[in-house]
């Protein structure tokens, strides 16, 4: 099980966890035998209903290449601050994304 947690930043992943993705590449077909699930928990200050959309399809696309199970997503839009985060529906979300898990 994976799970990408990250804020966004200029509408993709953080640095910190792209360099982890790259780092992928050295064993991607270790991965892709493995089967493994996917989930992505992102919050962003944005609250257009755009505001995800590449990073989804970056997240997306690393699903089929590596072969992996998408487990759900949490996209907190308007959260860019932890109060604007806590009195949101994300937390609750997030919760039951776990609980699935």
């Amino acid at each position: 099980m994976i799970v990408f947690a990250t804020p966004l930043y200029y509408y993709g992943m953080s640095a910190q966890l792209k360099i982890v993705v790259d780092r992928f590449c050295a064993y991607n077909s270790s991965i892709t035998r493995k089967h493994m699930k996917l989930a992505l928990l992102t919050v962003a200050w944005n609250s257009d209903n755009w505001t995800f959309d590449a990073l989804e399809s970056h997240y997306r696309t690393l699903v089929r290449y590596l072969d992996l199970q998408e487990q759900g997503m949490v996209l907190g839009r308007g959260c860019g601050t932890p109060s604007m985060t806590k009195h949101s529906q994300y937390p609750e979300m997030a919760y039951k994304l776990g609980n699935r898990l």
